[in-house]
């Protein structure tokens, strides 16, 4: 059980990892499995909020599946050191980073303006791990990158999982924005507007996340990445459980956005022109490390 946690203090004596500084490790069992706590001494006090928030995000995870590997949690004394470990820079908004098996996180009382409170950090780790959670149900170690799970289903899932709607445009701020900016792509082109525009990106991806469930279904996300597990990519599994190519879904969703379909309005059945895939609509390549945050 989740309220069933053990945590055990364990002295590493090594270095830790890109720090320099001796680390100290705390394991954590959870329900959605193991996690190990890496942390500078000084920073103590910001592992045992980590610890909470791995608690805290346990349950709520295991709806898309189990840890099949333990994840390393790295507390970092500060920003610098956050983004070192990210490989990003110029990310001021950047407070942790995910990839299959770590995940790097600024300790929380260096965040600024504010510090950290204990629901900021279980906000923030809980979109965090969902990405682990997803990376490991999709592939393993040696091949979560080759899936090519585009930026809108990775930061959509996470940012849906950790309820941060309220944080981003919505629906109709969002189609406003997009109306002024043709030029931006949030859903195919995130990666040029994260570092300025990162509202847009991210709220793009939860709305469009969002409209994946509402139509299919959690239990559709949960097939999908079973089906990437098999072997297929995310494009060929999206096909195959969805039953249309993610390029689309994307224009379902976008004319969904466009024609304010939220508002309750009756949509108009496109015509075969309208469905026809441009080139600007072409999925774009995965970066070579997927952003995790």
């Amino acid at each position: 059980m989740a309220s069933a946690v053990l945590a055990l203090w364990v002295s590493a004596g090594c270095v830790g990892p890109r720090s320099g500084l001796k680390a100290e490790l705390l394991t954590v069992e959870t329900a959605v499995g193991t996690f190990r706590i890496e942390y500078p001494s000084r920073e103590e006090a910001g592992a045992l909020m980590v610890r909470a928030a791995l608690e805290n995000a346990g349950h709520q995870l295991v709806k898309w599946g189990r840890l099949h590997e333990p994840v390393t949690v790295r507390v970092h004394p500060d920003h610098k050191s956050l983004e070192r470990a990210a490989k990003r820079s110029g990310y001021e908004w950047l407070r942790a980073w995910a990839r299959y098996d770590v995940v790097d996180v600024q300790a929380p009382e260096t965040w600024s303006p504010l510090s950290a409170t204990q629901q900021d950090l279980n906000e923030t780790l809980l979109h965090e791990l969902t990405h682990t959670v997803m990376y490991q149900a999709a592939a393993d170690l040696g091949g979560w990158r080759q899936k090519k799970i585009p930026g809108w289903f990775r930061e959509g899932m996470a940012s849906y999982t950790a309820n941060q709607g309220y944080r981003w445009p919505t629906l109709e701020t969002l189609a406003r924005t997009l109306e002024e900016n043709p030029s931006w792509e949030p859903l195919l082109r995130p990666e040029p507007l994260y570092a300025e525009q990162m509202p847009v990106a991210y709220g793009a991806a939860h709305h469009a996340f969002s409209f994946l469930v509402n139509r299919y279904g959690e239990d559709t996300v949960r097939k999908l990445l079973e089906e990437m597990s098999r072997g297929p990519d995310f494009p060929g599994a999206f096909t195959s459980i969805v039953g249309l190519p993610p390029e689309a879904f994307l224009r379902d969703f976008s004319r969904y956005l466009r024609l304010r379909g939220f508002k309750g309005g009756r949509l108009l059945h496109p015509s075969p022109d309208a469905l026809a895939p441009s080139e600007e609509q072409s999925a774009p390549e995965e970066p070579a490390e997927a952003p995790g945050s």
